[in-house]
């Protein structure tokens, strides 16, 4: 069976099989969970680095008509099991639909008549010199979209000159991915239950040339994820276990100790690493202008404001909605970074223009790498590139700074 279409299920025979020659070690090495949400499901099972995982394979570049026909065509040539870890929300993806409803429904107001010929779309977020408003969130895994991996996303990011985030949890060592963006690169961190272990990456990103920190604040629990429990899936620890304790040589452990994470964090984590590293401190998921107000107040250095993209705590409101309220409360003293819900330019100048200085778009990145590796993945940034260029033109805007709240038509209740 061709590995890229079949399902990625551990059920049936193969299940029996994986589980009476792992029974022993499971006894002696699982531990019961600390509560509900403790036990993630990515976490890997003794007998899990026997299951085998192939992304996409094609390396070109692609033809976008939009980003919503490049997830239908992911569909087509992923694991059922990965594609579903890469579509999914978490509970009932309510936050998920909510974020693209909720973008659709701001109206752009164009300035016609403006004398605007060409757009300049370059812009500036701390020390980093970008030809356009649009970098790469951290995501997980790459390795469940393309062989190439984050090696793959990170030689895009290069390709157009834009900054890549790199979660903690990708296949491959941030020091390796580091070599393929060289001085655009920052580090996400689920922080650790173990502090010894969150300072050994922080101190690795450090070393490797990242410029920033990025510690994720909304997911210190994990809530349920409908498709990864429906496909019994855990991310194959095959692909690589990343950036896991050096001196961990088992891979299950050393993967299972990256999704054990600090659950009471607070703002003396977010000032602990910064303490520790002397790089900047980005906060990633906040969706209160309160949290906002308070990370400017204890000096880190930018606001990200994100719901992670629906797959975090469902039910919370549309990221986008909250943006214009958490920039007035910020009131320009930190710069301001904005993901979950971008498909298209527009998106992108919906959130510039409430406040955002950088936007990031997550899925529609990743269904470009399964579709053409790091050439696909370059693909969706031109596409969105060049969408916003178009919508700046035509809204009158001569530059970023161009791009504010008037140029959104008033919301009518």
């Amino acid at each position: 069976m061709d590995v890229q279409r079949r399902d990625f299920l551990l059920t049936g025979a193969v299940a029996a099989a994986a589980a009476a020659s792992v029974a022993p070690a499971l006894a002696q090495t699982a531990a019961a969970p600390v509560g509900p949400g403790t036990e993630r499901g990515g976490n890997a099972r003794p007998g899990d680095e026997r299951i085998q995982y192939q992304g996409g394979t094609e390396v070109k570049r692609l033809r976008i008509i939009n980003t919503a026909e490049l997830e239908i065509e992911a569909e087509k040539i992923l694991p059922k099991g990965g594609y579903g870890y890469i579509f999914g929300g978490s509970g009932s993806e309510y936050t998920k639909r909510e974020n693209l409803r909720a973008m659709e429904s701001i109206h752009l107001e164009p300035h016609f008549l403006s004398g605007v010929g060409k757009p300049d779309l370059s812009t500036t977020i701390l020390g980093h010199k970008l030809p356009f408003p649009i970098i790469v969130p951290p995501m997980g895994s790459h390795g469940l979209a393309h062989v190439s991996k984050e090696i793959g996303t990170a030689t895009a990011a290069k390709a157009v000159g834009t900054v890549m985030m790199l979660s903690m949890q990708s296949n491959v060592p941030l020091e390796e991915v580091a070599k393929a963006n060289p001085g655009n690169m920052w580090m996400q961190l689920y922080f650790p239950a173990d502090r010894g272990y969150a300072r050994e990456v922080i101190m690795r990103a450090k070393e490797a040339g990242y410029t920033a920190i990025v510690p994720t604040i909304d997911s210190t629990l994990a809530y349920p994820r409908d498709n990864n429990i429906r496909n019994d899936f855990r991310i194959p620890v095959s692909l690589g276990k990343g950036n896991a304790p050096l001196n961990e040589p088992d891979t299950v452990k050393a993967a299972n100790m990256m999704g054990r994470r600090k659950v009471d964090l607070n703002f003396d984590d977010m000032v602990w690493i910064k303490e520790q590293t002397g790089l900047k401190v980005i906060p990633k998921g906040i969706m209160s202008p309160a949290t906002a107000i308070q990370a400017v107040e204890r000096g880190l250095d930018a606001v990200y404001v994100s719901n992670h993209g629906g797959r975090a705590l469902d039910g919370v409101a549309p990221a986008i909605n909250q943006l214009p309220r958490i920039a007035d409360a910020v009131r320009g003293r930190a710069p301001i970074i904005f993901d979950s819900g971008i498909r298209r330019g527009q998106d992108v100048f919906r959130a510039l223009a409430l406040g955002a200085d950088v936007v990031a778009c997550g899925r529609p990145i990743l269904y470009g790498l399964a579709l053409g590796g790091p050439l696909g993945a370059q693909s969706v940034l031109e596409y969105l590139r060049d969408d916003l260029y178009i919508v700046m033109q035509l809204t009158g805007c001569k530059d970023i700074k161009s791009v504010t709240r008037d140029r959104l038509a008033p919301r009518i209740a």
